[in-house]
């Protein structure tokens, strides 16, 4: 081989100032321009100036355009170096890079820059060290004087190189965008896979001959049939054939060639495919080869499934059929609740157009997400630029404005570059959707031109901009007259849906789209599918167990995760065997049905038995202080991990174990939200041990970044007085996050019951109080908040007798509220002896001034109207009504007594709107029921501002009676308004749960159809306040669920709806429920007859007898129903709200 004497180099090296030796570029770059003249024939443009966009040398030839880059440099060149050429030629769209450097390019450089060049379809060719010398000499006579190296070349009988490949492991299929943050693990120090889960192997090979043609081919090497126990996802890939690639490369190129795969065959221990990869000189024929060692590894043998279920593997099917190769747009939409599989189906069909060829980017809509971030992923992935390193480029202002004077804009690239300047800057939804308004048809076009797939999972916590521009796009696509083989794969959690995902979803599906799959996942719908799911997992495949797994789904339900995280159990519990046949075993000893009494309780038993396996790793308190740290902080990144001295190994352990898992920016999060539920719920005395830990180590300070956890810090575990009264004077306006908002508002009440029990006492704290309780009834329910309340009120009256005389103008709400609370949740026997204790302390107290002296009959009045409601659900009882009458009478007496007029309107508000609701049943009564509510609209929010909401509510009612769209809705915005920020903005889980009912009966008065899959995600909202509020409301929450699901012609859902809201009716415990199992028949003998439910074999013997048979046609077609809240079309009755 040639190489040149050391003495050469000499012409390329100046001194400067100081006398230091360097590199003279403008020299080493005259070179470089000879030497590329001569191999291309043809004059290259030098850019010259500091703008050269990293690039020194173009040229443009009828099809393609070449960048080449110098560096002359004297020791290795690392990847940051050369890394804003990649960017940059993406950027101008090249189609070949040259690189050339006087010292060699560091091997892992090389190869991160081959991974681009594979991803981003480039042709990449390095001629450094000793290479670039060779390409030297092989130029000699067309170098001129100057540079002429003839008289430094000499023959080096040193032996060639014959390294030619380098073979790499990655955990996830190769894809998307070029990441600089990919972990190039050598292939041969793998140790473990996991069954079923994609991997890849990236060969990064060179041309280490010189010369300009060489072939180069991969084929297998067929020692064994393991191969054939993986899943190859690569066009060219049969199992007939061994050789699956072969290409000519020119002289100094490299090539990356990544190949996803994966198990399907389970073995604990198993062989990786061997490769044998050769190097033929086309001219010289020199020959080099390389085979790969054999690798062999464990295999995680519980782990994902093969997809199961007949439902799910259809979709798959279609997918492959339907949605492949299309030359116009196409997509696939899921929709679905948590935990029933739309993640796994997306991973398995993208796997599919990972198999034919496509290039893929998967996105997945967080919580609290912005639109700028998934728009940023995006174009990244379009252009093949890492978007860490587009921010790096803004922030060094490389495209600053004297910059953007020399850019012509001519190519897309560019655009978007500008595109992402204005997307950088626009801080708002608002803003960033004016930028996509204007430019999003850059975008739109450079994706619907190549094999393109965008899967979004999780879309509905997209941003609104987002979710207007994915809109867009498919509307860009249908109009376009061009072929367009791009395909969108989205999924909707319908247990989080809101109304602009709803909205979305209804739009493109009813868009037109020529090839559109759409499926809602239910889980596994029959006993049958969760066994066979459950042999999967555990690899036991014989009819013995089918008992056994029959029984752990009667505990566990049919859910996959639960399923999942009872067979991790099985496995730690050593119930499962691995025979020597590879399959799994099911010991049949006293172990194997003690597990059945171990998970009576469901899934809280199976993690609870679960966390005893991890503590032979973790001891118990670790564990506790790891997941306060993800629940608190809701995941663990660098800067939490090096805070709290956890270690790698430990969080990695814990995602092997299912516990958590690490997202795709790399942090470590809960492997579900069950797994975070079941440690709030089951250790709460150690939510907040990763506050005290810092505590006890003296770095609190370390808070100063995270300021909610701060605060709940100072609260919590630090008792600091004056954050405690500083944070409930801004209750309403300080926003707590969820994730965390039970723990912090039961801790601020903690605080003050330590206030109170230290004599540290202001009236002002009951105001506190109360709002606290509210909160807490929010996010923990109903019979808790009346638990703490009454526990509230019972520690001020033992430690603070007068505080009902001296500050009964706090005190009267909160007392209102405890009241309430127990009516509303039917606690007879403690509502009654709560208002009579209430009543018996008024006798005792003689207020001051006429104001508290009217506070005093305020409170009186209101417990006897309360009293007054707590016989609705026996009303229709002459006994009964006798009562309640002499209770109305009590509260009006104490009503007229009252001097203020704002507070006698309030007593007059809430009577008269209670007695009105003596006639809020049917059509008939409609007269005498507004002749009383006609009090109740007046100027309440002025004449009585305690009842705003009251009146509010009042309104969207005569909306919905009057089928009136514009007043529900302005009611209902105005109510959300004054929830906000209103001075009477009490009891928000009860307004809320009111005012969503009545948006949803307002759009099933008016567009029932378009509305279901919005009205659905309400519903089910609603269903969990229900959980919450425990108020006696499920029956008209699953009345409206079945007239929702009647206008979409789901007979099932309407069926199980009206069943369950018979049952809640038909037991007695709801107000006015003679009425409402009147109304309800009519819903089914209309509803079943219209759908043919009554022919579809359902079991009727639930409902009464008149619901056994059809209405007859006559009947049908001149059917009205009674109820005074009714459907559009006047058929169904709606619930009394």
């Amino acid at each position: 081989m040639k190489k040149l004497l050391s003495e050469y180099w000499d012409k390329f090296i100046e001194t400067d100032g100081n006398g230091n030796k360097k590199g003279n570029g403008i020299e080493f770059e005259n070179l470089v321009e000879f030497l590329l003249n001569a191999m291309y024939g043809k004059e290259w443009v030098r850019t010259g100036g500091s703008h050269d966009d990293n690039r020194d040398f173009w040229l443009h030839l009828s099809n393609q355009s070449i960048w080449a880059e110098c560096k002359n440099y004297a020791n290795t060149i690392a990847m940051s170096t050369l890394e804003p050429t990649l960017v940059m030629a993406e950027i101008y769209e090249v189609n070949e890079i040259l690189f050339f450097s006087r010292s060699s390019i560091n091997k892992f450089a090389k190869d991160k820059i081959l991974t681009f060049g594979e991803k981003s379809n480039k042709i990449v060719r390095f001629f450094d060290g000793y290479n670039l010398e060779e390409l030297i000499c092989t130029y000699s006579l067309k170098i001129p004087e100057k540079y002429s190296p003839r008289e430094y070349m000499i023959t080096d009988d040193m032996e060639e190189n014959k390294h030619f490949v380098n073979a790499y492991f990655f955990r996830n299929s190769i894809s998307n965008a070029y990441d600089t943050s990919e972990i190039f693990q050598n292939y041969e120090k793998i140790e473990n896979i996991y069954y079923n889960e994609n991997f890849s192997l990236t060969f990064c090979l060179k041309n280490i001959f010189q010369e300009d043609k060489v072939e180069v081919s991969i084929e297998f090497v067929d020692e064994n049939n393991e191969r054939f126990c993986f899943q190859y996802f690569y066009p060219t890939i049969n199992k007939s054939d061994m050789l699956w690639y072969h290409a000519i490369l020119k002289r100094g190129e490299g090539r990356s060639i990544s190949l996803n795969m994966r198990q399907i065959i389970y073995k604990p221990e198993i062989t990786l495919p061997r490769f044998r990869i050769i190097l033929k000189g086309c001219e010289s024929n020199k020959y080099l080869e390389w085979t790969s060692k054999k690798i062999t590894v464990k295999s995680s043998w519980i782990g994902t499934t093969r997809l199961l279920g007949e439902s799910y593997l259809k979709i798959l099917n279609n997918t492959e059929d339907t949605l492949v190769n299309n030359p116009y747009l196409s997509s696939l939409i899921l929709t679905g609740g948590s935990g029933t599989g739309k993640t796994r189906v997306l991973t398995e069909c993208k796997n599919i157009f990972l198999k034919k060829g496509y290039r893929i980017v998967s996105l997945s809509g967080q919580k609290n997400f912005s639109s700028h971030y998934l728009i940023k992923e995006l174009i990244a992935f379009l252009y093949e630029i890492p978007s860490d390193e587009i921010l790096g480029m803004l922030e060094e202002k490389l495209f600053s404005t004297k910059s953007n004077k020399n850019l012509s804009l001519n190519t897309d690239a560019e655009k978007a570059i500008e595109l992402l300047k204005k997307i950088v800057s626009s801080n708002t939804e608002e803003l960033l959707q004016e930028v996509l308004d204007m430019h999003s048809d850059i975008l739109y076009e450079k994706f619907s031109k190549n094999n393109n797939v965008l899967i979004i999972d999780n879309i509905q916590f997209t941003g609104k901009a987002f979710q207007n521009f994915i809109e867009g796009y498919v509307y860009y696509a249908l109009n376009q007259q061009k072929i367009n083989k791009s395909v969108l794969m989205l999924a909707f959690n319908t247990d989080y849906i809101t109304e602009r995902s709803s909205e979305l979803l209804y739009n493109i599906l009813h868009s037109n789209i020529k090839h559109c799959l759409s499926y809602e996942l239910t889980g596994f719908k029959q006993k049958e599918q969760g066994i066979l799911f459950l042999q999967e997992l555990t690899r036991t495949h014989n009819d013995e167990n089918i008992e056994f797994f029959s029984e752990i789904i009667d505990k566990i339900s049919l859910n996959p995760y639960y399923l999942f995280q009872t067979t991790k159990y099985l496995e730690e519990s050593e119930i499962i065997e691995v025979l020597p046949d590879k399959t799994g075993y099911i010991i049949s000893n006293l172990e194997k049905y003690s597990i059945l009494s171990d998970i009576s309780d469901g899934i809280v038993n199976v993690l609870e038995k679960r966390i005893q396996f991890v503590y032979d790793y973790i001891s118990h308190n670790r564990l506790m202080l790891i997941f306060s740290i993800v629940y608190i902080f809701d995941f663990i990144d660098q800067q939490v991990s090096s805070i709290f001295q956890i270690s790698i190994d430990e969080l990695n352990y814990l995602c092997k174990r299912k516990f958590l898992k690490m997202n795709s920016s790399g942090t470590y999060v809960f492997d579900h939200d069950i797994v975070r539920n079941f440690f709030a719920r089951q250790y709460p005395k150690n939510n907040l041990d990763c506050l005290i830990w810092l505590k006890q180590k003296g770095v609190e300070s370390e808070l100063k970044k995270y300021r909610n956890i701060r605060l709940l810090y100072e609260i919590a575990v630090d008792n600091n007085a004056d954050s405690i009264l500083n944070f409930s004077k801004k209750l309403s306006t300080n926003v707590i996050p969820e994730r965390i908002a039970s723990l912090f508002y039961n801790c601020l009440l903690d605080a003050f019951i330590k206030l109170l029990e230290s004599k540290n006492y202001k009236g002002i704290y009951i105001k506190y109080i109360h709002k606290i309780c509210t909160y807490i009834r929010q996010y923990d329910g109903s019979l808790k908040a009346w638990q703490r309340a009454r526990q509230l009120y019972d520690i001020i009256q033992s430690y603070y007798p007068n505080a009902l005389s001296e500050d009964i103008k706090y005190y009267r709400p909160f007392i209102h509220f405890c009241c309430d609370i127990a009516v509303q949740t039917h606690l007879y026997d403690e509502e009654i002896k709560f208002i009579n204790e209430v009543l018996e302390e008024c006798k005792n107290i003689n207020p001051n001034g006429i104001e508290n002296k009217d506070e005093l009959k305020v409170l009186q009045a209101i417990m006897y109207n309360r009293w007054y409601i707590a016989y609705n659900t026996q009303s229709f009882k002459k006994t009964i009504a006798r009562k309640r009458k002499r209770l109305m009478k009590k509260s009006r007496a104490y009503g007229d007594e009252i001097v203020d007029n704002k507070k006698r309107g309030l007593i007059e508000y809430l009577n008269n709107s209670d007695e009105g609701y003596n006639y809020y049943g049917y059509q008939k009564n409609k007269e005498k029921l507004l002749n009383i509510w006609d009090k109740c609209i007046i100027d309440i929010p002025t004449l009585v501002p305690e009842k705003t909401l009251n009146f509010y509510r009042k309104k969207a009612q005569y909306g919905l009676i009057e089928q009136d769209a514009d007043k529900v809705e302005d009611a209902i915005n105005n109510a959300m308004d004054y929830l906000e920020d209103g001075e009477y903005s009490h009891e928000p889980v009860i307004f809320k749960t009111f005012f969503l009912m009545a948006e949803i009966m307002s759009n099933i008065q008016q567009d029932p159809e378009k509305n279901y899959y919005y009205n659905n995600k309400i519903i089910d909202d609603i269903l969990k306040m229900q959980k919450l509020l425990n108020n006696h409301k499920l029956g008209d929450i699953l009345l409206l669920k079945g007239v929702n699901a009647y206008y979409a012609g789901n007979k099932e859902e309407v069926y199980y709806s009206f069943k369950e809201a018979y049952k809640k009716y038909s037991s007695g415990e709801t107000s006015r429920y003679w009425i409402k199992e009147k109304l309800l028949i009519e819903n089914i003998k209309y509803a079943f007859t219209v759908l043919g439910i009554y022919k579809a074999g359902y079991n009727m013997s639930c409902f009464p007898s008149e619901c056994h048979q059809p209405i007859l046609l006559f009947e049908k077609n001149n059917f009205l129903a009674s109820g005074i809240q009714r459907t559009g079309d006047l058929h169904l009755n709606l619930p009394l709200i």
